[in-house]
């Protein structure tokens, strides 16, 4: 049976930052969710022999014309880090969070439990349960009297999703060593696994957020190549072709604002 006890939780966060902690593990706390806090790897307190074992920057350019930020960097690694925890551990699900991210609903134990129900450890899906501003509507899937399940479009941020562990074990393989952002979701989806997200989001931002440590998607440092990626742009543009001849007429594009709970 899946009980909200059995789908750990897991907080990324910099050791400085005990006070975000304190704040999630004291929302958390009252939910009766138990959680682990994993340590954010520091991208810019990494050494060159580690950025070189763990990064890929040719491979950045070559997929997104653009090297990572050491911030988005690190960001990356870290989420890595609980893939990898899934799979070595036999974990078949998780909520992740980030550190600036903040419980919206009191039901959220409840909603993991039925989206661990619809989504079996061994089918490779990630939720979003945070803002996502346009969503799929032909893909509507009622999970709860509240809560309506979507296929993703275009989602972006990290702070709060729930993964089963096969996605996981894939995310683990694909984006190491780093290379891509942390939620860069879009690319996810068209290459690796399913990306949904939850309406009405049960997971918002803190104030706090606006200065995240972490660095996940705050301040991107675009460097781009001395000259054009001419591979970049023409694959990037036969993808939006085929995306409107193949994908686009059976999707129906609703856009979905920011939930009420986020405004207070």
């Amino acid at each position: 049976m899946i009980t909200p006890q059995n789908i750990p939780t897991f907080i990324i966060s910099l050791p400085k930052d005990k006070h975000r902690r304190d704040f999630l593990g004291g929302q958390l706390d009252k939910l009766n969710m138990p959680f682990t806090v994993l340590e954010a790897v520091n991208g810019k307190a990494l050494s060159a022999e580690e950025l070189a074992a763990s990064y890929d920057p040719k491979k950045a350019v070559r997929l997104f014309n653009r090297e990572l930020s050491k911030g988005e960097i690190g960001c990356t690694l870290s989420h890595v880090s609980i893939y990898r925890k899934m799979v070595t551990e036999d974990i078949p699900h998780a909520l992740v969070l980030e550190d600036d991210a903040r419980i919206l609903e009191d039901d959220l134990p409840a909603t993991l439990s039925k989206l661990a129900t619809l989504y079996p450890a061994d089918v490779p899906v990630a939720v979003m349960l945070i803002h996502v501003k346009r969503v799929d509507a032909n893909s509507e899937i009622q999970l709860d009297d509240k809560h309506k399940v979507y296929d993703a479009y275009r989602g972006v941020h990290t702070h709060g999703y729930f993964i089963t562990k096969a996605a996981a074990a894939i995310l683990a393989k694909k984006l190491f060593p780093a290379h891509v952002v942390a939620d860069k979701w879009e690319y996810f989806q068209e290459n690796f696994i399913a990306v949904k997200c939850l309406v009405p989001y049960p997971v918002g931002l803190t104030e706090a957020a606006l200065a995240s440590s972490i660095e996940a998607m705050g301040v991107r440092e675009k460097k781009l190549t001395d000259g054009r990626n001419y591979q970049y742009y023409l694959r990037k543009s036969v993808r939006q072709l085929l995306y409107l001849i193949r994908s686009r007429p059976f999707i129906r594009i609703e856009h979905k604002g920011r939930s009420e709970l986020d405004q207070a």
